[in-house]
């Protein structure tokens, strides 16, 4: 079974609409269509996550931490430097 990213496309194309094996870019165009246009939330979700998914995956991961070493944070967040432990 596919998954529910892999679904929304094709549950929003209409009959008429491109072929199986059309342009992803158009079939997530029309899902997010039909999403707005039924205020589908689910839907909605569904076609971020193929647009996650085609744009590589999700967020950039931080800097990597040295062996031996643990991250030192400011205030509000922001990394400082290492400590050794």
């Amino acid at each position: 079974m596919a998954s529910p990213a892999e679904q929304a496309p094709a549950e929003a194309a209409p009959a008429g609409g491109a072929p199986e094996g059309g342009d992803p870019t158009a079939q997530i165009l029309e899902a997010a269509m039909a999403a707005l246009q039924n205020q589908d939330c689910n839907l909605a979700m569904q076609v971020l996550q193929a647009i996650v998914q085609m744009l590589g995956g999700g967020a950039p991961e931080g800097p990597a931490a040295p062996e031996g070493q643990a991250p030192v944070f400011r205030k509000g967040g922001k990394l400082a430097g290492w400590i050794r432990k």
